[in-house]
């Protein structure tokens, strides 16, 4: 077991805190984490799609990362 943090427990639950994006790291997109549960996986979909999977186009137009 570990000691508690000092400053309480801070995952996520103060409301005054800004949200970090997940952002999508081969189209750039925003992301979000769908709940998974006994009989589900905990899945990462893209906020406009809903889907696990960049749109093709939305590939296309990633930017480059230099290699």
């Amino acid at each position: 077991m570990t000691a508690p943090h000092p400053d309480g427990d801070r995952a996520g639950r103060d409301p005054n805190r800004p949200r970090i994006p997940l952002i999508c790291p081969r189209c750039g997109h925003e992301q979000r984490v769908v709940p998974g549960g006994p009989e589900r996986a905990v899945r990462v979909v893209h906020l406009g799609t809903g889907r696990e999977a960049c749109e093709p186009g939305d590939l296309a137009l990633a930017p480059d990362d230099g290699d």
